[in-house]
């Protein structure tokens, strides 16, 4: 089932969704629905679910070193006289 919405686009965007309509042979509602598909995808994909296993990690590990934050290069690159 569709539900029909209404939305108010710059004429600039406007212009360019129907240029592109008329080339590639989509209406613009379609492009639309896909490119908004595409954007939920991506940015629900980008945040971590409850039951994500990611979460298990958090305070599993200890560290001695409360400078990593701002030497994290000297303990990375191991440049000599980074560390403070």
């Amino acid at each position: 089932m569709a539900i029909r919405t209404q939305i108010y686009l710059p004429e600039e965007l406007h212009r360019r969704l129907r240029n592109r309509a008329a080339e590639c042979g989509k209406s613009m509602a379609e492009q639309i629905r896909e490119a908004l598909e595409r954007y939920l995808d991506e940015t629900e994909a980008a945040i971590p679910k409850p039951d994500d296993p990611v979460w298990g990690l958090a305070g599993q590990a200890e560290g001695g070193d409360r400078d990593l934050s701002t030497d994290h290069d000297s303990y990375l690159y191991g440049k000599a006289g980074c560390r403070r």
